[in-house]
């Protein structure tokens, strides 16, 4: 039976080594397979926070341009803004998104000389939702890629009674998170824009759905101070647009709104997060069963015959 019980153990020795090989290359395959669906599900989200630290980024260096600036040289552009919402010629103001923006004539290179000593003519600041961007000139698809845009043929955002300043941003671009959390700005909350040294304070008064060609509560009312954001809605859909109406408010420096709280990121960001946070569990789960399943037996041969 000693030969017996030897040859049995041989046999089991060899049929290990022959399976051990094929598991392993069934464990690397799975392994990759569920490393490569997390890189798929991490992808979006780490885009998308990269992109929103970076328009942030644009905004802040904005500012630390204007304070290495003479003042002087702001003061003359803040003068030449207001003089060109004044004397402006007429333009229709349309949908920014269902309107192609015309860009090859005379009034538009004029608009595009205004407030142009830096890449960006102002910086949005939305404490309540989290929003830092900076205000780039027109509403092209490069501008509304980089954070808002300026909808030309509205008033610069220079302030000044009579004047009705309209900024447009994007909701529910897979890349950057933008003016997503706009419909959760509340009538009575504050928004401030930085150009050229000045810090304007907008309070929201009105919010509205309304469809794309609704365009009337845009216009110019004598004698107010008024700044609308726009966005699309609803999310996903865009068949309407998302109006935030605002007045000029005075500013103090030292009431400035604090940053309210808000979830960090999206809800789809955190669905993705999670999703690869539990595909990991799974793998390391399932790379530790497959270890254990592997690891050589120790003691008598259950197999071996008893004498």
């Amino acid at each position: 039976m000693g030969k017996h019980s030897a040859a049995s153990t041989d046999q089991q020795t060899v049929g290990a080594s022959s399976t051990s090989p094929r598991r392993s290359k069934r464990t690397l395959f799975s392994t990759v397979a569920v490393l490569l669906g997390v890189a798929l599900l991490l992808y979006p989200v780490v885009s998308t926070l990269w992109n929103n630290w970076a328009a942030q980024r644009v905004a802040e260096k904005y500012s630390q341009q204007v304070t290495e600036t003479d003042q002087t040289k702001l003061d003359n552009e803040i003068s030449r803004a207001v003089a060109y919402n004044k004397q402006k010629a007429a333009v229709t103001i349309n949908d920014p998104w269902n309107n192609p923006l015309v860009t090859d004539d005379a009034g538009y290179e004029e608009y595009l000389s205004q407030l142009s000593l830096y890449n960006v003519m102002a910086r949005l600041r939305i404490p309540a939702i989290g929003v830092d961007l900076p205000v780039l000139h027109g509403t092209s698809d490069y501008a509304l890629s980089q954070g808002v845009g300026h909808l030309y043929g509205t008033d610069l955002p220079v302030g000044g009674e009579g004047t009705h300043s309209v900024l447009t941003g994007h909701t529910g671009i897979p890349k950057a998170t933008l003016f997503d959390n706009l419909k959760d700005l509340k009538v009575g909350q504050s928004f401030y824009i930085d150009v050229y040294g000045q810090t304007l304070r907008y309070k929201v008064y009105k919010v509205q759905v309304v469809l794309p060609d609704q365009v009337d509560s845009l216009r110019v009312e004598k004698d107010r101070d008024l700044m609308t954001l726009i966005t699309c809605t609803p999310y996903g859909v865009n068949s309407h647009r998302l109006l935030v109406h605002a007045e000029r408010a005075p500013y103090d420096p030292a009431d400035e709104e604090a940053p309210g709280w808000h979830l960090p990121g999206q809800l789809w960001m955190w669905g993705f997060g999670l999703l690869a946070l539990l595909a990991l569990i799974l793998l390391i789960v399932s790379t530790k069963s497959s270890k254990n399943c592997s690891l050589p037996r120790s003691g008598p041969d259950a197999n071996e015959v008893k004498q």
